[in-house]
């Protein structure tokens, strides 16, 4: 059976510094579970001040390569590096994208978030498989990458 390893953020952040560009918007959350932080995995709670940017998740040049939302605290969070399947990710229906180790998607199926981790292991159990994108179904932001925990 493959193991999985889910990897916030796989390219680096635009600097989030005290003057944010004119493209990134601070919010401040309004409702719980409504605002996931792709850095620690977790869901921001009302009060708190998230970054809505465009990032682009890709570590190579891909046809498939494209910049889309996400939102991550303002504050310093640390990213998640282990674990099991984070909460903000069972809860959700889910895009599952699966690439070569070119860059080039093989597969893509949306998955109710509880099964992600069945769903990712079956994926990743084909050797052509690289890698996982994982996007929220609906508004198609990035999620997270899986690999092959190693």
């Amino acid at each position: 059976m493959t193991a999985i390893a889910i990897r916030p953020l796989p390219a680096p952040l635009p600097a989030l510094g005290s003057s944010l560009p004119e493209t990134l918007r601070t919010v401040v959350v309004d409702e719980p579970d409504a605002y996931p932080c792709r850095r620690c995995l977790t869901d921001a709670v009302p009060g708190e001040r998230v970054v809505l940017l465009s990032y682009d998740p890709f570590t190579g040049d891909s046809p498939y390569r494209q910049a889309g939302p996400i939102f991550v605290h303002e504050r310093d969070c640390e990213p998640r590096i282990a674990g099991p399947i984070p909460e903000q990710l069972t809860r959700r229906l889910l895009s599952l994208r699966s690439f070569d180790g070119g860059h080039l998607m093989l597969s893509g199926e949306v998955v109710a978030g509880s099964l992600l981790e069945e769903r990712a292991t079956a994926i990743l159990s084909d050797p052509q498989v690289a890698y996982l994108h994982v996007h929220n179904a609906g508004p198609g932001c990035f999620a997270a990458r899986i690999d092959r925990a190693r």
